[in-house]
């Protein structure tokens, strides 16, 4: 019995230091580059891979979604692998917007559930290791023990989860156990040329595990760096000359 129980302890041993050298090995890939320099260095590289992130909207965008869905396509853009886009109602994505993200639409695998059947099916896609992410658009209530559930599930194999959270009467959600929950919408114009050049966005990390609250107002160029423009731009130029990358002006940095 004693020689038994030497092994198994060997045995354990064994597979901590494998678990710890793969771990050191692929440090680099712990976490989800988001594109944006502030929120990146923030979470000391990005969203954690293999934990549940939230995302709300502001203003319009707490029904839409539109500016949480492309930012969430940015940092899918960055990672290759697939991904699962799950929704109770049919999915209304814009391919060519998606592959102005750099996210191409090949790489989805787009599943209409049953709204009963929405967080099962949730906990399933995360526990599955041959997914690199899934993107639920989550119009169900979320309990602490259900968002739990969903956190444990990404852990044990890696996926990353991303839930969109639509908040018609503009209420936060209650608290829930998922590793970062994010507010994206428009930023007030600050000035005439916020108005007539770059959309601005406001990114509100809203909670982290390891941090306070924090705001970010980005000026995104309207060609490549503008994940999801719907609009083709003008022959040759834009209608509104953009900033320099890196431009920093009254508070407000071109990502």
């Amino acid at each position: 019995m004693a020689g038994r129980t030497a092994d198994t302890l060997a045995l354990l041993r064994d597979e901590i230091r494998r678990m710890e050298r793969h771990h050191a090995a692929a440090g680099v890939d712990a976490y989800l580059p988001t594109g944006f320099t502030a929120p990146d260095e923030r979470l000391g590289g990005g969203l954690s891979r293999g934990r549940v992130h939230e995302f709300l909207g502001a203003g319009c965008d707490r029904v839409l979604l539109a500016r949480p869905t492309r930012f969430v396509a940015r940092v899918l853009a960055r990672t290759p692998g697939r991904v699962v886009w799950l929704a109770a109602h049919h999915l209304n994505l814009h391919a060519a917007g998606l592959q102005g993200a750099g996210l191409a639409p090949g790489r989805l695998i787009c599943v209409q559930s049953e709204t009963r059947d929405l967080l099962p099916l949730c906990e399933d896609i995360l526990r599955e290791r041959g997914v690199m992410a899934l993107v639920c658009d989550l119009c169900v209530p979320l309990s602490l023990i259900a968002s739990r559930r969903l956190q444990l599930a990404a852990e044990s194999s890696g996926t990353t989860g991303f839930l969109l959270r639509p908040a018609p009467n503009g209420a936060i959600p209650p608290p829930s156990a998922c590793e970062t929950r994010w507010r994206i919408g428009a930023a007030r114009p600050v000035s005439l040329n916020s108005v007539i050049g770059p959309e601005h966005w406001r990114i509100e990390l809203l909670r982290s595990r390891d941090g306070r609250p924090f705001t970010w107002t980005y000026g995104l160029p309207g060609h490549a760096t503008d994940p999801l423009d719907l609009v083709s731009p003008v022959a040759h130029r834009s209608v509104a000359s953009s900033p320099p990358a890196g431009d920093h002006r009254d508070g407000i940095c071109a990502a």
